[in-house]
């Protein structure tokens, strides 16, 4: 190949490479323009109080935007006009966007402390509208969102300030979901990380509950239960003089009646099999480690038939009440005494003769 064919070659290739770049250079300077209108229309929305028509514009002036700096500041301006639409749910996926794309073109605890914000609107029974043409109608919402937004929210910020308060309204909203297992994962992050807060107090109390109602449900080997046991004695121990203890102490002496239950329950099951000797140390064990349990009684006299040499015990410790106590709150005083409706009176009062100052008054003109 001669020299001149290698210059036309090269010479072809450096021509179509600049017409490539002046094809992309235009276009990006047509993207910038078309970037601006948008943002510019997005700010005459904007300060006209068309904030949903605004965030709109704005998120064309992000697409069409070349620069990470240029997209940041559109997606900004999408945040306030949301924010000011009462589009909470929209704001925090742009807020998402932020603290994912572009973290080092915000103020990052600011964004994240938005977001809890966002979260606490939603638990506090906030819900977008559905549709935002039909804004108008009080039943056409989205979902709750709140689990989803305050877990996102302690993805940011683990260890914020918010994030003890969060993680026990995210716990709550899953035991009322039915998704027992995640919120005791919530609950037991709480007591671990946040020891002597509010939180940690409350999540004592939701996790022993939680384990509690699971005991009752069936639980084959007693890890429920043993677990419940172990959170509320850590609860009245670290609270002693809450008012909540009454119930925590009910709780405990439910519990040893769960755990007799379920010993006696092996014991019948072993008894009619024709297994005596394991049925009898079932017995045993809810008589050595139960005996002011409900299931006491029936263990003691099951255990008399399979052994005539067992002699019952002549003591056993008094049965509690398992039913809570409450303090009762006597009627405050009327502050007038009451008037009783007088016989043959055809179900009238009397009503008393106020003094409406008049002598007073008649003082004062004349003086």
């Amino acid at each position: 190949m001669n020299l001149f064919l290698l210059n036309k070659i090269n010479f072809s290739r450096i021509t179509v490479f600049s017409i490539l770049l002046f094809a992309v250079s235009n276009y990006l300077q047509a993207n910038e323009a078309e970037a601006n209108l948008a943002y510019k229309a997005g700010l005459e929305q904007y300060a006209a109080g068309n904030y949903y028509p605004a965030a709109k514009k704005f998120l064309d002036a992000e697409l069409l935007a070349d620069t990470p700096t240029q997209k940041a500041e559109a997606l900004k301006e999408v945040v306030n006009s949301y924010r000011k639409a009462k589009m909470y749910y929209k704001e925090f996926e742009c807020v998402e966007r932020l603290l994912n794309a572009y973290p080092s073109f915000i103020d990052f605890s600011k964004m994240v402390e938005r977001e809890y914000e966002i979260g606490d609107e939603y638990y506090h029974g906030y819900r977008d509208p559905e549709f935002w043409a039909l804004r108008w109608v009080p039943w056409l919402t989205g979902p709750d969102r709140a689990v989803e937004i305050y877990e996102k929210a302690l993805k940011h910020a683990p260890f914020a300030s918010n994030a003890p308060r969060a993680k026990l309204r995210v716990a709550v909203l899953l035991i009322e979901s039915n998704k027992i297992d995640k919120a005791l994962v919530y609950l037991r992050e709480i007591i671990k990380q946040y020891p002597g807060t509010i939180e940690c107090k409350y999540a004592y109390l939701e996790l022993g509950n939680a384990l509690f109602q699971l005991s009752q449900k069936g639980d084959g080997d007693g890890k429920y239960n043993r677990e419940a046991v172990e959170v509320f004695t850590a609860f009245l121990a670290a609270y002693p003089k809450e008012p909540e203890c009454d119930y925590v102490r009910k709780c405990l002496l439910k519990s040893k009646d769960i755990n007799a239950q379920r010993l006696l329950g092996m014991a019948k099951f072993y008894n009619r099999i024709g297994r005596s000797e394991p049925a009898e140390r079932y017995l045993n064990d809810v008589l050595k480690q139960y005996p002011d349990s409900i299931e006491a009684d029936k263990s003691e006299e099951m255990l008399t038939k399979i052994d005539k040499t067992y002699v019952p015990e002549g003591f056993r410790p008094e049965v509690e009440s398992r039913i809570q106590s409450f303090r009762q709150i006597p009627i405050p005083p009327e502050a007038s005494a009451t008037m009783v409706v007088p016989e043959n009176s055809d179900g009238k009062w009397l009503l008393p003769i106020k003094d409406l100052g008049l002598e007073k008054k008649d003082d004062k003109t004349s003086k």
